[in-house]
């Protein structure tokens, strides 16, 4: 009899388990086909904004191209550059790639705006060209503002620079930018970056520099100031600062987005136009 109830009673547990991995099965087949086809939505407006996959594989080719291009000549003119990053690369890779060391922290952070709380757990730093179209996309869809409202403000921002060599205004944009920073502070600097990217077409029409001295003057910046620093060495080596730490991090596109946990330092990169399921994901997974 006792046999006969120990063999009911493992029957029983046997259909249990079954039950069980069936609905966990279940669930996980349908939240993942949920997560793809909202994945597939978004990839589908995005190429809609280019003229379909097409020319944004197009795009992209040719942004990767201007790059390659630009560090062949890179490693003729600047050897030694070319050396200290590899030498850095080591440095990482012998540790853990996906945590920072102080000084590449403070490095980062240093003489930089930090919107929003300062003290939040995360930090997203953009690097971006004002020039590119990817870029403007993304920032004008402003996720990270929608980051910071869905984690209680344990989000800020930092934006960095990421001229492209063969974008023929983006240099002397982000030069602008940091003449407006050095001259106003902070807070006129990202509302210069915001009204470039917001007034800035898909497409190659892209910001007249002929249109920033009105730019300068909307924004209550002192004229004789901005031409002054603009004719000086000062915003070019600002704008050189930040292109070297995105070498050194190896980012190799625009637009990128650098997702930090300030607490154990550890990061995650994305190198393509970030949607807020990716983002959320990311600050989910480097602060479990």
């Amino acid at each position: 009899m006792n046999n006969i109830h120990a063999h009911r009673s493992s029957l029983l547990m046997v259909i249990m388990v079954i039950c069980t991995l069936t609905i966990i099965s279940t669930n996980y087949m349908f939240t993942k086909s949920i997560v793809t086809d909202i994945n597939n939505s978004l990839t589908e407006k995005e190429y809609k904004k280019i003229w379909w996959k097409e020319n944004y594989m197009i795009l992209q080719e040719i942004q990767k191209r201007e790059l390659l291009s630009y560090l062949s000549s890179l490693k003729n003119e600047k050897p030694e550059l070319i050396k200290e990053i590899f030498e850095n690369q080591k440095n990482i890779d012998s540790t853990n790639n996906n945590v920072l060391d102080i000084n590449t922290i403070n490095d980062l952070k240093n003489e930089s705006y930090i919107k929003w709380n300062s003290w939040a757990l995360i930090t997203i730093i953009e690097f971006s060209d004002l020039e590119c179209n990817f870029c403007i996309e993304q920032h004008k869809k402003w996720i990270y503002k929608e980051a910071l409202d869905k984690n209680n403000d344990n989000v800020n921002y930092i934006f960095k620079n990421f001229p492209f060599p063969n974008h023929k205004n983006s240099q002397k944009e982000a030069e602008a930018g940091k003449c407006i920073e050095n001259i106003a502070w902070w807070e006129k600097y990202l509302e210069y970056i915001d009204t470039i990217y917001s007034t800035t077409k898909w497409g190659w029409e892209w910001y007249d520099l002929q249109e920033l001295p009105k730019l300068v003057e909307i924004l209550g910046i002192d004229k004789i100031q901005f031409n002054d620093c603009l004719e000086n060495w000062f915003a070019i080596k600002q704008v050189e600062k930040e292109f070297v730490q995105w070498r050194m991090l190896w980012i190799n596109s625009v637009p990128s987005s650098m997702i930090l946990n300030n607490k154990t330092w550890e990061y995650k990169i994305v190198s393509e136009v970030i949607d807020y399921i990716t983002l959320e994901s990311i600050i989910n997974e480097i602060t479990r």
